[in-house]
């Protein structure tokens, strides 16, 4: 699982992401150009991977790991019980 998220000229996030099903960078960024209709020869793709120019558009590849069982719990409540102190 990796997500796409758009830069803007100052690689400043637009809040724009996308979700990207694929198992490699590589399968990452054809899933992303795949989603966004660009052909691969209208993309610059940084030499590392993570990061992809479309004409005037800038997209960063990141590693998204989905959650261990599946639910959506936050930080805060998974930290809960390692808050809770024994009292006497």
């Amino acid at each position: 699982m990796f997500r796409a998220i758009e830069l803007d000229a100052t690689r400043q996030r637009t809040g724009r992401e996308l979700s990207l099903d694929a198992d490699t960078r590589q399968g990452a960024i054809d899933a992303l150009l795949r989603i966004l209709e660009t052909p691969p020869e209208r993309a610059q793709v940084d030499p590392s991977r993570t990061l992809v120019r479309l004409e005037d558009r800038l997209w960063t590849i990141v590693a998204a790991r989905p959650p261990a069982d599946g639910s959506t719990v936050s930080p805060s409540v998974r930290r809960a019980g390692a808050k809770h102190k024994h009292v006497r």
